[in-house]
């Protein structure tokens, strides 16, 4: 800090101050000394390491997947910091976009920017552990300070000097609106103006991130009805982060091109006219250079298109809302690559996940079940539906602008139709001014001029000729977007147009006290029927026709109001809001032909340039000439085996003294900065001289079955029994020991190992490293296995997740970053190797045992509380009930199962039902209960009956099967098919057995022939991930984040038993496209 506080170019800044302020120098340098303090801020690992993790942590209280990026704009921001400074400019949704960018950075390799926060959340604590993880505080104002703003200068040179990165929210607040709002220039003057001072240039990235679901948007949108704002402090904070859910969906984020000074800025500046400032680069024009790139990079999600054209509609089927939203995909798409986020999945699947998400956040709702089902938004969310709806327009408002002149224009048959054509594109460009970022006239006429292609390849000439039919042209379009862009601005402009109409001349003219007035005049309009929502009238979109009115003239000045402005304006909005209905009346038709002609649209996908990072690892070629190796740390488990290994070792009492030393001088070395693996191994290797070889394959095993047997990854059991199935050969190779490796690698069916070889003479350590299997000798022993066994390396796989692993990469032709290092991910990306993130097991046996222990006790206490029920109440099923709902709460509590529910509406609305659910796990029978509650039995294979709780769930109405008797196990169905006339749910794995893993199994027939026969719908519940509370080859379980989806009723009614097999496949379809997604 002292060498930033006695550079000469802030002492010399600080000198000229006290000259030009007539201050005394010393006093100066005193401020100046206390403001850098304040400010400065710096990156320490532990820290940083920690704000990531927890930044993780909040997000993924909040986001189920992983946030959404365009792999091809990482690969060039990496190249990019690689070289240079960065300052990302953000927009501004929510008080999470900072913990997406960087968790998105860590995630991919990249530097941790400083970042800017205010002085408010400065409190003692947090302000040193900010500090610590580079979050600079800054006082809200200072703008008479010129001490302050000196030291801010100058710190941030310092940043760039270094070569470090910084990013802030460019807008200032939160947009209210969904749409990128104005930007505040402050931070960014003083970033231009700290980059003049420094010696390297920084590089200004736009950044714009999206949600499918926003916390935030529900206060904000109350807050543009009139409702106070909450103040920002850290019990806000504490109390948000709290209320994170796991039901807002996914984030995307998007880094662009950077924006340099000296290139000629095309965005243009509202306020202003064109014009006057055509040959000047002025921080404004830079500022909304960056907002427009922002805008024009944004990602779009299904939900904001969903919400988009329920806007544009009362109600929609599901199947109208497909055809409608894949009509958009594909223009999005064809405009710009990797903008959509659902991109490469099913259309169906995904516009379903959506609806979902919305339905769960209230903000549509849905009458009726089954295919006839209509989606439509709920009175009071028109607004929130708005914002989401909003995120899209700045890639459809160009499309808004051509329906609408060309409507203009469908009766014009003058020689000059297509002068006036762009002239009313200019008059719409020019009355929405204010709600989108515009480029300059030029650029903006071949945007739209590239638009109308899309209309028609010969729309020149169609628009040119007098006789040209522009009715005809709109009819031949499949796509309308006008209505749901532009009708929230057009009632905003018709309220305060109305507003200003009405004002006393003689009342002084304050903009907040109009503002109250337009909200209150607009609920007038509302109710004369003048406009049609409610949701226009509110303040952000008020502001921003007011700020349209001030420019145009059009506001109170010196008690004079230019009435008849007002009133073309008003007659501008009127026939503007006619062509908005004569183009909804061309789309209700086009709608209703594409509908009637098009072909189901559940197998489309939506487009994709397919250039994602790849998250799956295609195993197609069989043979023994293929070989998957195998790293084992972080690769096949989820631990560092040595760690575990010493760890025992030392404290088994067996430790001998110069084992001690040796290791003390191994973490001693590693500690002052040496990482060479080889020479590491070879000092703790001189403490074992003399040791037994027997003691460490004892240790070995008891290392693997008290630690590292439970922190096997799932996913790599999958991997080894995939290649093997193939006939490929599995080998681990890896730098731990053949002690540590041989117990993993016999409970993974692998024979062959190369690992890191300690000399053993007569049955003793020698204290020398005999093989060292690591960097280049983790090649050299590939090549060896390769030679021995006529393996074809260029066909071969190398799963590992450290870059130091890179020579043996290097040379397989199927390099797999697994669980990369941060290195590792850099490179992976830049040569497109796929990368495999694992969930993370914890290896906890001895607690995970005792919590499994306390699981499976549960059922006795919440037996005999539904026996005291049954007994108070006389009733055998309220016995049932509490004492399956106590399980559910209990047993999943003691078992540390978190339980996030999509769809949990379908489990109380349509009963009774039978209630389908997929088996991965011992897990699912806690989760059932939890889920179901009441009024249900469920069914289970004849060998449970015989169990200790069997005769107790007997008691309470299980029914037991026979599977190896089919004529007794269809007996034993009937007390299934009375339960359900008689109004009580059952629940029943279609399987029939555990699958142990995300696979499904076949489903067999008995559920379904129980539906039928009862004439109920089947509810199918999909257990996502439950597989990993219990992963396969244990018997113990594991605290687990479960994801269920509760999928709409499926109706039998209709079905017949000749077609069951086909409804099956249906069914079973439906489990399959939610388990991908």
């Amino acid at each position: 800090m002292d060498h930033i506080i006695e550079h000469h170019k802030f002492q010399d800044a600080l000198k000229q101050i006290a000259i030009e302020q007539k201050l005394d120098f010393e006093d100066v340098k005193k401020q100046g000394a206390n403001c850098i303090k304040e400010l400065y801020a710096q990156q320490h690992p532990m820290a940083k390491l920690m704000s990531v993790k927890g930044f993780d942590y909040i997000l993924s209280r909040a986001y189920n997947d992983k946030i959404d990026v365009d792999p091809k704009g990482i690969k060039k921001l990496m190249k990019l910091m690689q070289k240079n400074s960065v300052a990302f400019i953000m927009t501004h949704k929510t008080y999470l976009d900072t913990l997406v960018l960087i968790s998105t950075l860590a995630r991919y390799g990249m530097p941790i920017p400083y970042s800017f926060g205010g002085s408010n959340l400065a409190f003692p604590g947090l302000k040193q552990l900010g500090n610590n993880a580079g979050l600079i505080f800054i006082r809200r104002s200072f703008k008479d300070d010129l001490i302050y703003k000196a030291a801010l200068r100058h710190y941030i040179a310092s940043i760039i000097d270094k070569g470090d990165h910084l990013t802030w929210n460019i807008e200032g607040t939160r947009s209210r609106t969904g749409k990128i709002i104005y930007p505040k220039m402050g931070i960014l003057k003083y970033i231009k103006e700290g980059e003049l001072q420094s010696s390297r240039p920084i590089k200004y990235v736009p950044v714009s991130i999206v949600y499918d679901l926003i916390p935030d948007v529900k206060q904000m949108t109350e807050e543009g009805k009139g409702q106070d704002k909450k103040s920002e402090n850290v019990k806000e904070a504490v109390s948000y982060i709290k209320k994170l859910g796991n039901d807002y969906g996914r984030a995307a984020i998007r880094f662009g091109e950077p924006v340099e000074n000296e290139e000629h800025q095309q965005a243009i500046i509202p306020d202003m006219e064109e014009d006057s400032y055509a040959d000047k680069n002025t921080l404004p024009r830079f500022a909304f250079e960056l907002i427009h790139k922002t805008n024009a990079i944004t990602p779009v999600t299904t939900v904001s298109l969903i919400c988009h054209v329920l806007l544009n509609d009362f109600a929609l089927t599901k199947k109208e809302i497909e055809f409608k939203v894949n009509r958009l995909m594909a223009y999005i798409g064809q405009k710009q690559e990797d903008v959509l986020i659902d991109r490469g999945n099913k259309i169906g699947v995904t516009i379903q996940t959506a609806l979902n998400l919305l339905q769960g956040a209230r903000i549509i709702h849905k009458s009726r079940a089954g295919q006839k089902a209509q989606y439509s938004l709920v009175s009071t969310e028109y607004l929130p539906a708005t914002y989401y709806a909003n995120m899209a327009s700045g890639h459809l408002y160009h499309q808004a602008f051509i329906e609408m002149a060309l409507v203009n224009i469908k009766d014009d048959t003058s020689a000059n139709r297509i002068t006036n054509f762009w002239k009313e594109i200019m008059k719409l460009r020019n009355l929405f001014k204010f709600e989108f970022f515009y480029t300059n006239k030029p650029k903006f006429s071949s945007e739209i001029e590239a638009e109308l292609f899309r209309f028609d390849n010969n729309w020149r000439t169609i628009i040119a000729d007098p006789k040209g039919d522009i009715s005809a042209l709109l009819k031949k379009q499949d796509l309308f977007v006008s209505r749901a862009i532009l009708l929230p601005y057009l009632e905003a402009d018709k309220v305060v147009c109305h507003t200003l109409n009405s004002w006393d001349i003689d009342d002084e003219f304050k903009e907040d006290d109009f503002i109250e007035l337009a909200m209150f005049k607009g609920k007038e309009l509302h109710w004369q029927s003048k406009i049609t929502r409610l949701d226009s009238v509110s303040k952000p979109f008020l502001i921003n026709a007011l700020r349209f009115a001030k420019n145009a003239n059009l506001t109170p000045e010196e008690r004079t109001l230019d009435y008849d402005g007002l009133e073309h304006w008003r007659n501008q909005l009127d026939d503007l809001s006619e062509r908005l209905f004569y183009l909804k009346q061309i789309e209700t038709i086009q709608d209703r032909k594409g509908l009637n002609g098009d072909e189901p649209l559940e197998q489309n996908l939506v487009p994709d340039s397919g250039t994602d990072e790849i998250h799956e690892v295609d195993i197609i070629e069989e043979g023994p000439h293929i070989t998957a190796f195998f790293d084992m740390d972080r690769t096949i488990i989820n631990d560092f085996s040595a760690k575990k290994f010493m760890t025992t070792r030392l404290f088994s009492g067996k430790t001998t003294a110069k084992e001690y030393l040796t290791q003390f001088a191994t973490a001693g070395v590693f500690a002052l900065g040496n990482r060479d693996f080889e020479v590491l191994t070879k000092i703790a290797a001189l403490g074992v001289k003399g040791i037994e070889e027997s003691a460490f394959v004892e240790l070995g095993e008891q290392v693997f079955t008290d630690y590292l047997e439970e922190t096997i990854y799932p996913e790599s059991r999958e991997l080894i029994e995939k290649h093997l199935a193939k006939g490929h050969k599995v080998v681990i190779i890896s730098a731990a020991t053949t002690y540590q490796i041989e117990p993993i690698a016999k409970a993974l069916g692998i024979k062959d190992i190369y690992a890191t070889e300690m000399e053993v003479r007569n049955g003793k350590f020698t204290g020398r490293v005999s093989e060292m299997c690591w960097g280049e000798g983790k090649a050299r022993a590939a090549r060896k296995f390769a030679k021995k066994n006529n393996t074809d390396l260029s066909k071969s796989y190398f799963y590992t997740d450290s870059f130091d692993d890179y020579p043996l990469l290097e040379i397989v032709g199927k390099p797999v970053a697994t669980n990369p290092d941060s290195r590792l991910s850099q490179v992976a990306f830049e040569n497109s190797w796929p990368i495999l993130r694992f969930e993370e097991p914890i290896g906890k046996p001895l607690i995970n045992g005792f919590r499994t222990g306390l699981a499976a006790a549960s059922i006795y206490p919440s037996a005999i509380k539904g026996i005291i029920k049954g007994v108070m109440t006389m009733s055998r099923q309220e016995a049932a009930d509490t004492t399956f709902s106590s399980i559910g709460d209990l047993g999943s509590k003691m078992a540390g199962l978190e339980i996030a529910v999509k769809g949990k509406h379908n489990l109380e609305e349509i009963r009774p039902a039978v209630f389908c659910f997929n088996h991965q796990s011992a897990a699912d029978f806690f989760i059932v209960m939890k889920l179901i509650r009441h009024d249900f039995t469920g069914i289970a294979k004849k060998e449970l009956e015989k169990t200790p709780i069997g005769p107790i769930f007997k008691a309470l109405g299980a029914i037991y099967v026979d599977r190896a008797n089919k004529e007794k196990a269809i007996e034993a169905m009937q007390p299934a098919v009375d339960a359900l006339k008689k109004g009580v749910s059952v629940a029943i794995a279609p399987e029939g057995t555990r699958s142990g893993s995300k696979t499904l199994g076949s489903f067999k027939k008995g559920a379904f022939h129980l539906a039928m026969q009862a004439g109920v719908p089947i509810i199918p519940i999909v257990i996502k991930n439950a597989y990993m509370a219990m992963p396969k080859g244990t018997s113990m379980l594991k605290p687990t984040h479960i994801e269920v989806v509760v999928l709409d009723p499926v109706d039998t009614s209709l079905w017949k038993l000749k077609n069951i097999n086909k409804h099956i496949e249906e069914v079973r379809n439906l489990y399959l496209n939610e388990l991908e997604n």
